[in-house]
């Protein structure tokens, strides 16, 4: 049960302390603190209340797969970056770890076998990625990305699986699969798996 969590994550999104959300509900701040640490939770009577406070459904306030973005707003900044996200009516789905039907992988056409600097793209992506053509340009992958070849840096929370990676910096969980590696930093939580690396440092966190 996230209810707790999704309290303290949805409150922070409106920008309210713990004693704003105590007022408007009639119940101490205390009570709102041992929810959001899960030591107590809410009586199924203020359900209705607490939804409509922050204007999401009494579902969601459960929710592990739903991230609430009525305000898509709050993912959009002012820069050159392509953003790829699912939704589900007005929610973003939040990133699974594994592929199924209701967490499909992102798939990706990227102009075919572009290599010139007026074709090269900055991607974020909040999910899988599976693009066939490369991948010429920085990439933010939310969970994992398999890609033929990425010519850019990778920063990804879940693994890399690519023919060829050439870049300058590369964060990730694993880097389960690449024949020719090229980089000159890689910061790794597990594995770097790669029969041709080149690479000035690895960095195992």
């Amino acid at each position: 049960m996230n209810i707790g969590n999704n309290i303290k994550r949805l409150r922070q999104q409106k920008n309210l302390t713990q004693d704003q959300v105590a007022e408007k509900l009639g119940v101490s701040y205390q009570a709102i603190s041992k929810w959001e640490t899960n030591a107590n939770t809410p009586d199924i009577s203020m359900l209705p209340e607490i939804a409509n406070l922050f204007g999401v459904s009494i579902d969601m306030l459960f929710s592990d797969n739903i991230m609430d973005c009525s305000d898509i707003h709050s993912f959009m900044k002012d820069d050159d970056v392509i953003r790829v996200v699912q939704m589900r009516g007005t929610k973003i789905l939040r990133v699974s770890s594994a592929f199924s039907p209701d967490f499909p992988p992102i798939e990706i056409a990227f102009p075919h076998d572009c290599n010139d600097r007026t074709q090269y793209f900055k991607v974020e992506v909040y999910g899988h990625v599976i693009s066939d053509s490369s991948i010429n340009g920085d990439v933010v992958c939310h969970q994992t990305v398999k890609s033929s070849t990425i010519n850019g840096d990778v920063k990804c929370e879940g693994n890399i699986d690519v023919n060829e990676l050439n870049a300058q910096t590369v964060v990730c969980n694993n880097i389960t699969e690449c024949y020719k590696l090229q980089a000159k930093t890689i910061e790794c939580k597990g594995n770097v798996a790669s029969a041709n690396l080149n690479c000035d440092q690895i960095i195992y966190k």
